[in-house]
């Protein structure tokens, strides 16, 4: 459990509820009970007695608004990493993620889409600025990185450097299949 024996108004500030409706594309009840039914459905979170619940790990990775507010999680936050050149010797920008997997993901992968290098790229009347990394391969990339990492290991999670000539997205554990 992310977090346990939570009051339900704890739970509505911790869990981002409206981005989880949204993105299942589901109306959002009216009422708080309604809410914390879906949710309980769903394995966002256990009911453990009334008005008390724990916040599980999958619902704290997926859709906390603050990964920082729950402690095992925190540091499962994905980093970014903008490098000046093609080492590790000068940082020019971290940016650590704070929102759910969930509910953050597509403003990380904006993110980082807007850090890479692009060529410019002149047509017959206006010039284009192109991506060296198409984004979907990107997307593709960051997702599974998420998806398979090991959440055994604490202290640990995603990591995306940005150099010059190339971009290195990693994750903590080792892969449970052979890479080959």
């Amino acid at each position: 459990m992310a977090l346990k024996n939570a009051t339900a108004d704890q739970v509505l500030q911790l869990i981002d509820y409206p981005a989880y409706f949204e993105l299942l594309h589901q109306n959002l009840p009216a009422e708080k009970a309604g809410i914390l039914d879906r949710l309980q459905a769903e394995k966002v979170i256990v009911k453990k007695a009334e008005d008390r619940y724990d916040i599980t790990n999958l619902g704290g990775i997926l859709f906390a608004k603050r990964l920082s507010d729950l402690e095992g999680l925190a540091r499962k936050a994905i980093r970014v990493i903008v490098y000046k050149g093609a080492n590790r010797t000068e940082t020019l920008k971290e940016q650590v993620g704070a929102k759910g997997y969930a509910v953050g993901f597509a403003g990380m992968i904006a993110y980082i889409n807007d850090q890479l290098p692009q060529n410019e790229v002149l047509g017959q009347a206006l010039r284009k600025d192109i991506r060296m990394y198409p984004e979907i391969a990107v997307r593709e990339l960051v997702a599974n990185a998420i998806i398979h990492q090991d959440f055994a290991p604490a202290g640990d999670g995603p990591t995306v450097e940005i150099f010059s000539d190339r971009i290195e997205i990693t994750h903590p554990g080792t892969p449970l299949i052979d890479t080959l």
